[in-house]
């Protein structure tokens, strides 16, 4: 009777540990990208990002801190975009804030969003010049 037991206990793990060695890795685990386009200009292909959500706030950021953006989504009903913060990303230092500065959209659900919009700042290349760069961002979480 000990024995049947013990074959089924260890059946049952071998099973578990099966369907998790076959399962896919979690997205805040690092297996989530961005493509990333300023003024119309690519960035460099599919970029690897943190995405997380804290309360009503969905957060994507990209894992370097040099050269890197992050996003703030607003979940608390329809998904609205808070801000954008690009910091030498592309070339492109500049802001979005929701209702202060730039303007921007979000389409999607569930951790794919494509956020499209404008922010003010400056390019690398002519550092004192004041723009208006539209940027279009598309993550999937």
């Amino acid at each position: 009777m000990k024995t049947r037991h013990f074959v089924a206990a260890a059946l049952s793990g071998v099973a578990v540990l099966g369907v998790a060695g076959c399962s896919s890795q979690e997205p805040a685990l690092g297996g989530t990208t961005a493509t990333v386009t300023i003024d119309g200009n690519d960035t460099g292909g599919a970029h690897p990002v943190r995405c997380h959500q804290s309360g009503w706030s969905w957060y994507i950021d990209t894992l370097q801190k040099d050269q890197s953006f992050t996003a703030v989504l607003a979940t608390d009903g329809p998904v609205r975009a808070k801000s954008v913060q690009f910091r030498d990303f592309g070339g492109f230092t500049g802001n979005f804030w929701a209702d202060n500065i730039g303007g921007a959209d979000v389409t999607g659900k569930g951790g794919n969003y494509t956020i499209t919009g404008t922010a003010k700042g400056n390019f690398a290349d002519t550092p004192s010049k004041d723009v208006t760069a539209k940027f279009r961002i598309t993550a999937n979480c």
